[in-house]
């Protein structure tokens, strides 16, 4: 395992591959990190980034997903290299998503209810009507299953750490559902 992870006022903090420490219980019940059973004690676990567009766009690393709540603790928790965060209905996600500088993650929605903080950098939220705010380093948010766009103006990177919970549609008083909606191509980061 590598030690590359920079500490967090590094401005290569969200380019770096993130680890994550799992704690489980023994044949006995007691409390120990899953790494103690194996080689690179005490250095978690290395979860590579997937940037799926490209080393100038965003990246993500999902550290555990599971299928149902509530979860079942003898399983461990399971690392989803290369893989874009999706909740499973009923389910929880765990990851981290780094915006690069100067980029957008396009108007898109989720059929889930996302914990958000923002770990190091900053980054607008904007909703599809146009309304926006600027969310910085150690700022949360509550973001249930509107349609949005993170938009990094900034020159640096910004991480996000996210907990996703598995959400039923949302129903319009005409009795219509809001569906999720995948992003689309890139939008410029005005």
């Amino acid at each position: 395992m590598s030690s590359s992870t920079a500490p967090i006022s590094s401005p290569s903090y969200a380019t770096t591959n993130p680890r994550v420490f799992v704690t489980k219980h023994d044949a006995a019940g007691n409390a120990v990190f899953a790494d103690e059973e194996g080689e690179g004690e005490g250095e978690g676990e290395e979860v590579p980034l997937f940037r799926p567009m490209g080393p100038a766009g965003s990246s993500f690393a999902v550290f555990d997903t599971r299928g149902a709540v509530p979860v079942d603790n003898a399983e461990g928790a399971r690392a989803v290299p290369d893989a874009i965060p999706r909740c499973p209905p009923g389910g929880v996600n765990f990851c981290v998503s780094n915006i690069a500088p100067r980029f957008a993650v396009p108007m898109h929605r989720t059929l889930s209810l996302d914990y958000a903080v923002v770990l190091s950098g900053e980054i607008a939220l904007r909703l599809e009507g146009g309304a926006e705010r600027v969310v910085r380093a150690g700022e949360f948010v509550v973001q249930g299953g509107v349609a949005h766009a993170w938009v990094n103006r900034a020159d640096e990177p910004c991480r996000i750490a996210f907990v996703t919970v598995g959400a039923r549609k949302v129903a319009r008083p005409d009795g219509s559902e809001l569906d999720e909606i995948a992003p689309a191509v890139r939008q410029p980061a005005a």
